[in-house]
């Protein structure tokens, strides 16, 4: 059975007909007919997964639609199975029928449907050599452009990537993100992730990789309509551990990633930064200095200094997450990715070994440091980094790790990364608070001995952490907990 290749970008700017008038006049599309339709669509939840069930009635027939979605999963690209049945009657029916007619569809046998409410959808279609090119939007929801055509290789991905480029650049589309976009939605935090013990490092590389994009995207629809302090901070913990991953996995970076997308990870991560450091400095930093600071001058006016420069910083973010450049740099991410996973792994090592030398490295970098009270603050923060890589690498590698060290180790080096962090923190929000046009002689000063203080206390105590932790360790092969 063929598979496809689906790309869905979504927009919050136009209305769908000032969206089907702009892709209209696209280029690629502006010679093809447009061929518009309605049909009612009811989704047909069940406990089958990684499928998608639901019927399409138009002109008054009906027709069952699975769908098998393929891993990995990344943000607004599948890859699937598509499976199709006219449904005239009764669907459990129909859809027994569907599953009898081929291997692959033997897990939808007598599962039980929740058909879901009944909603009109209206689309345009644009048919572009194999590509089905699909405005559609259902009742009052956003429109979506949905790039689909058959195959599985990056040749395809060329010809889709290549369409959603021109809709992007010349209308207001992004990649559809994953997560939730009303701004009271809770915030997406990474997710465990379990690998196969016979998993080679590529396959592991890009299942790691898709599971922090759907951290990243996760959080990206929501933190269009509002920057709250929490989604600011799992953006950049997003882009944190994407960052660890690519050290981890070396030899999975290539040209493009180098030239293309880290330059402009760079740019957004830049952004990110600047305004997590001001919600930490205004809600967490300053009113500390006041607290201790009691019978002191007032800090009201230093916190109000801090808010408006806050305030300027998520502005700025804002307007970099509706930016064309930053739908571009999304687009470039999840094409990269998609082309590593369809790659054939010429040389594959297996996961256990890359795992076994990656680990004992980074456990090298942290347990043979000097004590860290004789280190300045720019070594210990050295330190602190790659006791942060190395929690990320056992993170995503817990699935081959122990129960201790999943536990206990991963324990100690969270509490050493922020441990040294504070201290670090301290450090920077000193050198913050002097460039305050606001803050007074003695209020700089005051910033100043904390840091001072802090950096003495946290570097004791995360010494005596950093000698508590054991070496890492790996399940023996075959081995299970």
């Amino acid at each position: 059975m063929t598979a496809w290749v689906e790309l869905a970008l979504g927009s919050q700017e136009k209305t769908f007909d000032q969206l089907a008038s702009a892709v209209a006049a696209l280029p690629s599309f502006a010679e093809v007919e447009a061929v518009r339709a309605r049909a009612v669509l009811q989704e047909l939840e069940s406990d089958a997964r990684g499928w998608c069930l639901w019927i399409e009635t138009q002109d008054g027939a009906g027709t069952l639609h699975a769908v098998e979605i393929l891993a990995p999963v990344l943000p607004g690209l599948t890859r699937c199975r598509k499976f199709a049945r006219p449904a005239p009657g009764d669907v459990s029916a129909t859809l027994d029928e569907l599953a009898d007619s081929g291997h692959a569809l033997s897990a939808l046998k007598g599962i039980a449907l929740d058909a879901g409410p009944a909603r009109e959808s209206r689309r345009v279609e644009w048919r572009i050599g194999d590509v089905l090119a699909t405005l559609a939007a259902q009742d009052d929801e956003r429109p979506t452009l949905c790039l689909s055509a058959p195959g599985d290789d990056e040749i395809v991905l060329d010809t889709v990537f290549r369409l959603a480029r021109e809709a992007v650049d010349a209308a207001p589309f992004s990649l559809l993100a994953v997560g939730d976009e009303s701004p009271e939605a809770s915030e997406v935090h990474a997710s465990k992730i379990d690998l196969p013990l016979e998993s080679t490092a590529r396959e592991a590389f890009v299942t790691i990789a898709a599971s922090i994009a759907m951290h990243w995207f996760g959080n990206d629809a929501a933190a269009r309509h509002a920057l709250e302090v929490e989604r600011v901070h799992q953006l950049r913990v997003a882009q944190r551990r994407l960052k660890t991953l690519l050290k981890l996995f070396p030899d999975d970076v290539d040209a493009v990633w180098n030239e293309t997308i880290a330059p402009e990870l760079k740019w957004f991560g830049d952004l990110l930064g600047d305004a997590r450091d001001w919600d930490v400095f205004t809600d967490t930093t300053l009113p500390a200095y006041a607290e201790a600071d009691a019978g002191g001058p007032s800090w009201q006016a230093v916190i109000d200094a801090a808010d408006a420069r806050r305030h300027a910083a998520r502005t700025r973010l804002a307007h970099a997450l509706h930016a064309k450049r930053y739908a571009r740099l999304s687009l470039a991410f999840v094409e990269w990715l998609a082309r590593i996973g369809m790659r054939p792994d010429e040389a594959p090592v297996a996961l256990a070994d890359f795992a076994k030398k990656r680990i004992r490295k980074n456990y090298r970098k942290i347990v043979n440091v000097p004590d860290l009270t004789t280190l300045d603050v720019r070594t210990r923060h050295r330190v602190r980094i790659h006791a942060k890589r190395l929690r990320y690498a056992l993170e995503f590698l817990r699935s081959l790790t122990t129960r201790q060290t999943r536990g206990d180790t991963a324990k100690k080096l969270s509490r050493l990364q922020t441990v040294l962090g504070e201290g670090n923190d301290a450090a920077v929000a000193a050198e913050r608070l002097s460039a305050l046009p606001e803050a007074s002689d003695y209020q700089r000063g005051f910033a100043r001995a904390w840091a001072a203080v802090s950096e003495h206390k946290d570097a004791e105590e995360g010494e005596r952490i950093l000698r508590s932790i054991e070496k890492p360790r790996l399940k023996k092969t075959g081995a299970h907990e």
